[in-house]
């Protein structure tokens, strides 16, 4: 018991260092300008103007004239701007065929194109090379995450695989001379190569579902092997990220079946996303770790907690079935924590990520690796871009490897995103809402979570 109190004494110190390195430095989708800091602080006060401020971004990309977008903004906005002031709300509202109108429309759509760069490096990878140096110039490394969801043909699926080979091709062709792409952290294994691609799977196959497993998984490991084929050739590595509760045993059957074959047992550290959210992700993680054990060759895992919970609820209503997931957060982010000391435990066999804005779990990791002599070297840190970059670079200046997580796409094949991470931002169970803006009090931001639910068994 003495040696929990001590641990748990050193992560909470930790912690507060974190927050002390961060000073008054905030995240860069909270404060790019003062505007869009304002927009944000709006949207924690006012229920009814966030919603219908999400909604205007969320239609945007459809509007094809100034007439359509003042109709709108005036629709969704002038009331519940003129509950914060009247002063926005006269801004808000504009004649649709008047002057002013026109400029707040053009005003308008440059401020959520601004915004939205906040989260997505550029529409391509050339686009974003400016971006992913500056990321690297900031002490950090980073993956790269093609926006896209469920593809509706064969036609998009092919496509959204090219943009893979593509994105792999100019990233190892450019990245690698820049001299800010020299090795973070030496002997670290996720900087044996700067690039890192994640890849989503179930927009590589039009008719990817569980009604379909087996055709699924057989099509995705084609297309799966195409990608890590491209990746090899150029050095890179590759992240599989999980989705939601009826495809991931697809996801995850594929990463199996396609890195424990003869011709992929060798490549490097493939990593694969476990969401701690799920009642049944410590058995998830032993199939995984199972499987490095068997190829005889590490893999990496991204642990996160995990960022579709309203969707799943919905789908658990409607087909009436058992809520796959914890229905608590604190029970969440007790579960990560449970599954990070895993992780650590097992490094041989995998490079644990440890993904996430919270301070306390962040830092859980950190001393709890120490305590087990797991250096540095041998785990890494992981956030997404535009979200935390503060607390990114002050656990990069105590020598963590820290990754980011940098989308690429257009408007409007990435609002969705877009939109998720508004909402994360502004919802009240938000780490970075209490760390940037609330002023909540640090102690109780690193209290030790506590597990409030059972977890599923896991069955070899």
């Amino acid at each position: 018991m003495s040696q929990e109190i001590s641990l748990n004494t050193r992560i909470i110190e930790l912690g507060r260092s974190i927050f002390d390195g961060i000073g008054s430095e905030r995240p860069s989708a909270l404060s790019r300008n003062f505007w869009i800091s304002k927009i944000m602080q709006w949207s924690m006060a006012n229920a009814d103007f966030k919603t219908n401020l999400f909604r205007l971004v969320d239609v945007l990309p459809t509007l094809k004239s100034n007439r359509a977008i003042v109709s709108h903004l005036n629709e969704y906005l002038r009331t519940p701007a003129r509950g914060i002031n009247q002063g926005l709300g006269w801004a808000v509202s504009p004649s649709s065929s008047s002057l002013r109108g026109a400029v707040t429309a053009l005003a308008v759509k440059r401020g959520i194109h601004e915004f939205a760069s906040l989260f997505i490096a550029g529409e391509n990878p050339s686009s974003a090379l400016g971006a992913l140096r500056r990321v690297r110039a900031d002490g950090l490394c980073f993956t790269i995450d093609l926006l896209g969801e469920f593809c509706l043909s064969e036609g998009e699926a092919e496509e959204y695989l090219a943009r893979y080979i593509e994105a792999i091709e100019v990233l190892c062709h450019r990245v690698p001379a820049w001299k800010e792409s020299q090795p973070i952290l030496a002997g670290h294994p996720g900087e044996q190569h700067p690039v890192c691609l994640s890849v989503k799977l179930t927009a590589l196959y039009s008719q990817c579902g569980p009604l379909n497993f087996e055709r699924s998984v057989a099509v995705l490991s084609e297309r799966l092997s195409e990608i890590a084929r491209a990746a090899r050739r150029g050095n890179a590595l590759i992240y599989v990220d999980a989705e939601d509760a009826a495809n991931n045993p697809i996801i995850f059957e594929t990463f199996m079946r396609v890195f424990g074959s003869p011709e992929f047992r060798d490549f490097p550290y493939p990593g694969i996303v476990v969401q701690a959210y799920f009642k049944n992700a410590e058995a998830s993680i032993r199939s995984l770790l199972k499987l490095a054990d068997t190829r005889g060759a590490p893999i990496a895992l991204r642990l996160v907690k995990g960022a579709y919970w309203d969707y799943e609820q919905v789908v658990s209503q409607q087909n009436g079935t058992t809520f796959p997931l914890f229905t608590k957060k604190e029970s969440s982010d007790a579960s990560f924590e449970h599954l990070s000391r895993l992780l650590i435990d097992q490094h041989e066999l995998c490079l644990p990520a440890i993904a996430s804005h919270n301070i306390r779990s962040l830092s859980h990791a950190c001393i709890y690796a120490e305590s087990k002599g797991v250096t540095p070297a041998e785990f890494e840190l992981q956030m997404l871009y535009g979200m935390a970059e503060p607390i990114a670079r002050t656990f990069a200046r105590r020598g963590y490897l820290v990754r980011l997580y940098v989308p690429l796409g257009d408007m409007f094949v990435g609002m969705g995103y877009f939109v998720r991470r508004l909402l994360e931002n502004t919802s009240n169970e938000s780490f970075l809402r209490h760390t940037f803006f609330d002023a909540k009090a640090i102690s109780e931001l690193l209290k030790e979570p506590q597990l409030h639910e059972e977890t599923s068994p896991y069955v070899p």
